[in-house]
């Protein structure tokens, strides 16, 4: 009979997946689920014959599912459990096409927790859609990748967590290939969008290693609508260099700013005088405690 609430042991499996860091998957056969009595212990979760056993004591007691098997359970269906609660999908009925359809417990098999449905017009039980893999899975891991790769994840972190949490087994040059072609889609995206640039800009400079080597990554930001003007790596900071970073900046925006703040380094005057028949004001010499400040963006 199937159940449309959780039992005592399911809810300790969802509390599990819930705490995080409980659960490795070593293949898609066996799983490494932490003891919660015990913490340096794990208990091994794995695929035989047919069903999932467990090697903890409620197992053997028992012979029935025990929470580190709803843990794992939870963990390999936890995708399509957070589509689930999306009201975008409309659940029909695959035999008679009804909408009018409850949720009716889950069933458990090799592939993680089943959720299935009840159809109030000809009763019939049937597997909710979501458990279909849903088009676009590999768009969507794309951009999950692309999230964590520049939140400062490694690779080989990613390639683990997709894995461990997703059940998708992919090299790190395939994230690689992922990453560099989603990039290349947003810039294209992003050099499409026209944006008001203000006429008050800030400007500022960082020093960066490339390859072991000091070099200086300027920025230039619109002060109103934080639109990000331009970026310039240099090998230097000189005049020369913030004249190019501003020259830059203009033709990107097809104009130039009212005022440009920024700090104190003196080779944005000279940049300026360079740029004098433009008449641009240089509020100068500022910084995050300073009245005038351009903490926009030094942050």
């Amino acid at each position: 009979m199937v159940r449309s609430v959780f039992n005592r042991r399911e809810l300790r499996g969802l509390a599990i997946v819930a705490i995080g860091g409980q659960i490795q998957r070593v293949n898609n056969n066996l799983f490494l689920v932490k003891s919660q009595s015990v913490p340096e212990v794990f208990h091994k979760v794995m695929w035989v014959d047919g069903k999932w056993t467990c090697d903890c004591s409620d197992y053997t007691k028992r012979n029935k599912p025990c929470k580190h098997i709803y843990a794992a359970n939870f963990l390999l269906n936890l995708p399509l459990i957070v589509l689930s609660n999306s009201e975008a999908f409309e659940k029909c009925c695959p035999y008679c096409g009804s909408t009018e359809t409850t949720l009716k417990g889950f069933r458990y098999n090799k592939s993680g927790a089943v959720r299935l449905r009840k159809c109030k017009k000809c009763k019939r039980r049937y597997k909710d859609t979501l458990n279909n893999e849903p088009l676009g899975v590999k768009e969507a891991l794309a951009v999950i990748a692309l999230d964590l790769y520049f939140k400062g994840v490694s690779l080989r972190d990613i390639c683990n967590h997709i894995w461990q949490v997703y059940g998708a087994d992919k090299p790190v040059s395939t994230l690689h290939r992922w990453i560099i072609k989603l990039v290349r889609t947003l810039n294209e995206a992003f050099d499409k969008i026209k944006s008001e640039i203000g006429d008050r800009w800030l400007a500022d400079e960082t020093i960066i290693k490339v390859n072991g080597k000091a070099k200086y990554l300027w920025n230039v930001l619109d002060y109103g609508t934080r639109y990000h003007i331009a970026s310039v790596l240099t090998e230097g900071r000189s005049a020369k260099e913030a004249f190019e970073v501003m020259k830059n900046a203009i033709e990107k925006t097809g104009k130039y700013p009212q005022q440009l703040v920024t700090d104190g380094l003196k080779s944005y005057s000279r940049a300026l005088e360079m740029l004098k028949n433009l008449q641009i004001e240089h509020i100068s010499n500022v910084g995050l405690a300073s009245p005038e400040n351009n903490n926009r963006i030094e942050r």
